[in-house]
């Protein structure tokens, strides 16, 4: 079973997803030294990260084999980044609508796919702004672009919850729950993984 922890930086994420253990953990990948320069192509930048994503897709199918369950720090589709960077009016060089045939691609190939169950949390931005104070470990240089993407980060996960009815929910529950609920869920009981048509349903669903 592959789980999703979303929220925007500073809501606790990783923090959550390390009380399963770091067996379980899959965390983000950094990728900054790699990324094609701003001035790249967009379709460069589009080709990049679906390669990367669908990287990082496989390495959470890999501990899904081995444990029986993976909990990713963010989506490893994270096809809703450029377009919440869009929707917040931010210049970034990965545009959706190139991103989203790129990834349409890897998900008809079977190299990225939709997660089984998604838990999105939602942060007050004073809380969130505490809790980036309090950890001395990490900088969150675009913590203010970050508050300024909440709003579209639910709104895409709210489009999501229309289309995969059952796998997306607005909580964080106790680990020792969540693990009793994915206990002998297997690869087989997730249909809808590489559903093109599902990923074809969510792109129309997302607010104009």
């Amino acid at each position: 079973m592959i789980i999703v922890v979303e929220g925007i930086s500073a809501s606790g994420k990783t923090t959550y997803c390390r009380q399963f253990g770091e067996h379980v953990w899959l965390p983000e990948m950094p990728v900054k030294a790699e990324r094609p320069p701003p001035d790249a192509p967009p379709e460069a930048h589009a080709a990049f990260w679906a390669a990367h994503n669908a990287a990082r897709f496989r390495a959470a199918q890999a501990i899904e084999r081995e444990h029986g369950y993976v909990v990713c720090d963010t989506d490893p589709l994270k096809l809703h980044y450029s377009w919440c960077m869009e929707r917040a009016g931010f210049d970034w060089p990965d545009r959706f609508a190139l991103a989203q045939d790129a990834a349409r691609r890897e998900i008809a190939a079977e190299n990225l796919g939709f997660a089984d169950l998604y838990l999105v949390k939602k942060i007050e931005p004073d809380v969130a702004r505490a809790q980036k104070e309090a950890d001395v470990t990490r900088r969150r240089g675009n913590f203010e672009q970050h508050l300024a993407l909440q709003p579209h980060l639910l709104a895409w996960f709210e489009a999501m919850a229309e289309v995969l009815p059952g796998q997306v929910e607005f909580t964080l529950p106790e680990p020792e729950v969540l693990i009793a609920r994915v206990q002998n869920k297997t690869p087989e009981d997730s249909p809808r993984r590489f559903d093109v048509s599902m990923f074809d349903a969510l792109v129309a669903e997302l607010p104009a």
